[in-house]
């Protein structure tokens, strides 16, 4: 049987055969080919070629599945708050509560916060006079701030948590967003209650919460002129205590130098599948759990402020 081999040098010479001999040529030609393709064992598949964008981000986790039991809880049976009109006119959810209802283990917690401020020989009048500026605040000067937002990046924002000192302890102002149109309405009121104080602040908030508040305003005509020292405690944070910590992610610090550790919290990258949950289904169930989450991450501002040692 003629193999491979030779139907090839066949083939080769009837492509360079004289034109005359083209049609029948030709039909040789394919012939041959087709005894060729039959021999020839074929090739093992190309494999796709895989761009890095396709590839799966490490640490990303897939959202949980959102089964919760009973009936539905409408928010006005699962949160005491109250619907507030902004000066834009739109409305929104305030919810108003001392830090004592995230637990009674808090109450010392006031009154550290109250006697760092008033004691000019503490480490807090000198961490905020290096980092900031900010000189002879009050505890009721101060407004601690956090959010809570659909995704990532520029997206909306459904959650301002504030908290600040009123009459003998702290309280936190939740003003939260019952559905996409009402982000308006949340940051016009926290926007104009926050200019009553006189200083911020946050943790990461001068990198992502502060502007993202003045892109989310722009985005919704909302004008934007809070002007006050701005404190963020994870910079200070990183110098107090850059050697000691495997990292310094809020919840670290919290455990480690606050000595708390949460039972039964959402975690922070669940949270916007579980708002996107509560506006499609209106069962406010794990509202309250963001709400929770969101009180909780203001505490432990508070608390880390007045555990910072003296700076260096």
């Amino acid at each position: 049987m003629t193999d491979s081999k030779q139907l090839r040098k066949r083939l080769d010479a009837l492509n360079r055969a004289p034109l005359r001999r083209a049609p029948k040529n030709a039909t040789e030609a394919d012939a041959i080919r087709k005894d060729i393709r039959r021999r020839t064992k074929p090739s093992p598949p190309v494999q796709p070629i895989v761009y890095r964008r396709d590839l799966p981000e490490p640490g990303i986790r897939p959202p949980r599945q959102r089964a919760l039991p009973g009936k539905p809880v409408p928010l006005d049976e699962a949160v005491d708050g109250v619907v507030t009109e902004s000066p834009h006119g739109a409305k929104a959810y305030v919810i108003t509560r001392s830090i004592l209802s995230a637990g009674g283990e808090l109450s010392p917690l006031n009154a550290a916060f109250r006697d760092a401020l008033k004691d000019a020989q503490s480490a807090l009048p000198a961490w905020m006079a290096d980092a900031c500026g900010a000189e002879s605040i009050a505890p009721h000067d101060v407004v601690f701030f956090d959010l809570e937002t659909t995704g990532l990046s520029c997206t909306p924002i459904f959650l301002v948590g504030a908290m600040s000192w009123e009459a003998d302890g702290l309280v936190a102002r939740q003003f939260l967003a019952r559905d996409y149109s009402e982000e308006r309405a949340i940051l016009s009121l926290f926007l104009d209650w926050a200019a009553t104080k006189k200083l911020l602040v946050s943790f990461n908030g001068k990198s992502f919460d502060l502007p993202l508040v003045r892109v989310r305003a722009a985005a919704n005509g909302i004008p934007f002129s809070l002007d006050l020292p701005h404190f963020d405690l994870l910079h200070a944070a990183r110098r107090a205590w850059q050697d000691t910590l495997p990292n310094h992610k809020l919840q670290t610090l919290e455990t480690q130098i606050c000595g708390r550790t949460r039972q039964g919290d959402i975690p922070s990258w669940e949270i916007p599948e579980a708002y996107h949950a509560y506006v499609r289904t209106a069962n406010a169930a794990e509202i309250v759990e963001i709400l929770r989450h969101n009180l909780l991450d203001l505490v432990t501002l508070a608390d880390l402020m007045v555990r910072l040692p003296p700076p260096a």
